[in-house]
């Protein structure tokens, strides 16, 4: 397992302007808290965590945390970060006792390449990103992998179907689904059912009135119930 090592400086000013100014400076704000100790807050170099952080890359390993004359055995358990500009701006370290277990999630990882399932059409699924487990510290593994190369379509993973590991009790439900391919779904054929526009011409059988003309246009001359003529007047 790979060696990590971060050094800070124990900080005693805080704010929100100090905590700016650190940044600006090319530090941040950190704290260090667990194993029933009291949290400490910390000043950490920007330039030195991120190396470190990115060699991690959100899995679980050990890091050897050295401040105030003190080296703690610490996970990384949350990094905040300016959502614009992607920068560091605050980092909790959990400590831990190795000779104690502790629960925390590992991410899960897909190895093996392209499932049988995908390369006929179908999707891989993730059901979790990560499980919970109980271990000591130095058996905790960085992730856990999972080979998906097999997987047909309506195939799937679920936890009690992962490799037992040594000294790792996994602590998520042995039913939760880990990963899955599935079949895509077919697009439905949308019927669009076209609405009379307005202005529109009748339906076929229905008479349109004439234009301008109110109500129902007038029966033709000797049609049955057609009003008589009017008669001429007498000449005198």
């Amino acid at each position: 397992m790979a060696s990590y090592a971060l050094k800070a400086e124990v900080r005693d000013v805080f704010g929100k302007e100090k905590s700016k100014k650190l940044r600006v400076a090319g530090s941040f704000p950190a704290i260090v808290y667990g194993a029933e100790k009291d949290s400490v807050s910390l000043t950490l170099n920007t330039h030195e965590a991120e190396i470190v952080l990115g060699r991690i890359h959100g899995e679980k390993v050990l890091v050897d945390l050295e401040y105030g004359g003190k080296k703690d055995k610490v996970f990384v358990r949350n990094v905040q970060r300016d959502p614009v500009k992607d920068k560091l701006v605050h980092v909790d370290f959990y400590r831990v006792d190795l000779n104690r277990e502790i629960e925390t999630q590992v991410p899960l990882h897909a190895i093996g390449g392209t499932p049988e399932g995908v390369k006929l059409g179908g999707l891989l699924e993730h059901g979790l990103r990560e499980i919970t487990i109980r271990a000591l510290p130095t058996k905790i593994p960085p992730r856990i992998d999972v080979n998906v190369a097999e997987l047909k379509i309506g195939q799937s993973i679920h936890i009690k179907d992962l490799t037992p590991i040594d000294g790792v009790k996994f602590v998520t439900l042995p039913d939760a689904l880990a990963f899955a391919v599935v079949a895509k779904k077919k697009e439905e054929e949308v019927v669009a059912v076209a609405a009379p526009a307005a202005g529109a011409a009748p339906a076929a059988g229905a008479a349109a009135p004439a234009a301008g003309a109110k109500g129902a246009a007038a029966p033709a001359a000797g049609a049955k119930g057609a009003a008589p003529a009017a008669k001429a007047p007498a000449k005198k």
